[in-house]
């Protein structure tokens, strides 16, 4: 069970036999990207495509992530991020409250 609560798993999400709409995941508040072929691709627990099967959707799992904590050395300091944010958008004109 534990193994379970570490892994998500990269998946594609089809309408499926009863064809519900795709726009309805959004509604579930999973982090979703468009798929090439016209389904939604989404990274989610063993409970959310249980809960997405359940809803209707056929769920179809790509790849499976462990989750582990980030490595430290890919994290940066927040001085260099903007400095190096603020070279990247030099000359860029900025909107009030921006």
């Amino acid at each position: 069970m534990a193994d379970r609560l570490t892994t998500r798993f990269e998946a594609r999400v089809v309408s499926g036999a009863s064809k519900p709409s795709l726009r309805r995941v959004a509604d579930l508040d999973l982090d979703r990207i468009p798929d090439p072929e016209g389904d939604v691709r989404v990274l989610i627990s063993a409970e959310d495509a249980e809960a997405l099967v359940d809803q209707g959707f056929e769920v179809v799992l790509l790849n499976a992530q462990r989750v582990q904590p980030l490595d430290a050395k890919l994290v940066s300091e927040d001085d260099p991020v903007r400095a190096w944010l603020e070279e990247q958008t030099r000359g860029i004109e900025r909107q009030a409250g921006s």
